[in-house]
């Protein structure tokens, strides 16, 4: 049996696609439960892993409201999400410079990757709101794809490398 927490379009992404949405859905040390990043980090966690007690991803509009580990209940609502983003970049000076950029990049892996429209727009939107609040500037899908591509895999299996 091979099972995942991650679910299968994440595992036919390169390798190092694959572990930046894990390291994104860890959420930032030392940083109280009723923060804002929690909402995201929910919707975040709904968005990228298979939930253990369903073995499957949330869908959108689940029927299945998540808990407090993951959940697309503010995701899937226009009006919640917005604000929920509204708050969270609005405090994203009182969260570790490591989240941010951890749940970023994560944001843009989902943002170009995955395969519901309406998941890749709102975090590909996230991925863009962080990235002005941070004062750089976007990277295209193309130039990620070189980045986190699996540069020299034909040599991975080369004894005498």
């Amino acid at each position: 049996m091979n099972l995942s927490v991650q679910p299968e379009w994440c595992r036919k992404l390169a390798l190092m696609q694959q572990s930046t949405p894990l390291l994104g859905a860890r959420g930032p040390d030392g940083v109280g439960k009723e923060h804002p990043c929690r909402d995201i980090q929910r919707a975040y966690r709904a968005s990228v892993l298979k939930a253990g007690r369903l073995g499957r991803c949330y869908q959108w509009d689940d029927p299945d409201p998540g808990d407090s580990f993951a959940s697309l209940r503010l995701f899937c609502d226009d009006k919640a999400w917005k604000k929920a983003c509204h708050t969270y970049f609005h405090t994203m000076d009182t969260l570790p410079h490591h989240y941010i950029s951890h749940l970023m990049h994560g944001a843009q892996i989902l943002g170009y990757k995955h395969p519901d429209a309406r998941f890749r727009q709102r975090w590909l939107d996230f991925y863009h709101q962080s990235v002005l609040d941070l004062h750089l500037c976007p990277e295209s899908e193309a130039d990620m794809d070189v980045r986190l591509g699996d540069f020299g895999r034909e040599q991975w299996d080369n004894p005498k490398l």
